[in-house]
């Protein structure tokens, strides 16, 4: 298999200063052709890629997608470590080259073509060239955030391919022998994705997050509606300040999790009844 390689530091900024200017390469023909230039291609020794992934990420929005394109991308770059998946040129140059296709259908920038629609419905040049800016903003942010990976949160959440690899990277610790068991739970809604994930001191603490995991597998009511796993994260965080959950078993931490449960569950019936 072909070694991951990844971009230098000046041409991480260069593309970084340039991105209004290279829009149209993020609308259509992509960096390829500039791949082989001085800079683009620091191999990493330790780590390969199959080349078989680009093809085999689904571009379609959608918890099933996200699912199988984050095994993917965990299973089919071997060698990669937590160290190695938090730096920002390994990503960006997966997003810029080898899976700029999969990043540019998954998230899309809009269309300049765009502000002729606009300008049928409204009136006058000032705001047509004001539908035009922010048409380029929401493109510019849309590269910034998922074909870059600004430090740990933006890695971890934001770029287009290193967020796959961490879903599947935090599932595999969740549930070594059943990752995608895992990822459907964590995956179900971008809701509990940022509660599980994208809070440190949650994904940090696998003990705890394997007790939060089989309880929301045990109890499906727990995740069937955003109030009422709210309440649960805030009832957590009340019960939970100051337990070293590392240090129970699984028993005690799933005792303290029921008591969650159903404070998230009696919240919402007093609720209820106070309406």
């Amino acid at each position: 298999m072909p070694k991951l390689v990844y971009f230098s530091e000046s041409v991480l900024a260069e593309l970084k200063l340039n991105a209004r200017k290279n829009l149209d390469r993020y609308f259509d023909t992509g960096f390829q052709d500039l791949a082989g230039h001085n800079g683009w291609s620091i191999a990493l020794d330790a780590i390969e890629y199959d080349p078989m992934l680009p093809e085999s990420l689904d571009g379609t929005p959608g918890q099933g997608s996200e699912i199988q394109n984050s095994l993917t991308v965990f299973n089919l770059i071997s060698g990669m470590t937590p160290a190695v998946a938090t730096e920002e040129r390994v990503w960006a140059r997966l997003t810029h080259v080898e899976c700029f296709g999969y990043a540019s259908k998954r998230w899309p920038l809009k269309e300049q073509k765009q502000i002729s629609a606009i300008g049928k419905l409204i009136s006058g040049r000032q705001k047509v060239a004001e539908a035009a800016k922010d048409i380029e903003g929401f493109n510019l942010r849309q590269v910034n955030k998922h074909y870059f990976a600004k430090g740990r949160t933006g890695v971890r959440d934001d770029n287009a391919l290193s967020r796959l690899w961490w879903n599947a990277y935090i599932a595999s610790r969740v549930e070594p022998e059943q990752p995608e068991e895992a990822l459907k739970v964590i995956l179900k809604t971008a809701d509990i994705r940022q509660a599980l994930i994208e809070r440190p001191m949650l994904s940090n603490r696998m003990q705890l997050m394997r007790g939060i995991v089989r309880t929301m597998r045990n109890h499906p009511e727990l995740t069937a509606s955003e109030a009422v796993f709210r309440r649960f994260m805030v009832s957590l965080n009340v019960r939970g300040g100051g337990v070293l959950f590392e240090a129970m078993d699984d028993g005690s931490v799933e005792e303290v999790l029921k008591y969650c449960f159903d404070d998230a569950i009696e919240g919402g019936k007093s609720g209820t009844q106070a309406a």
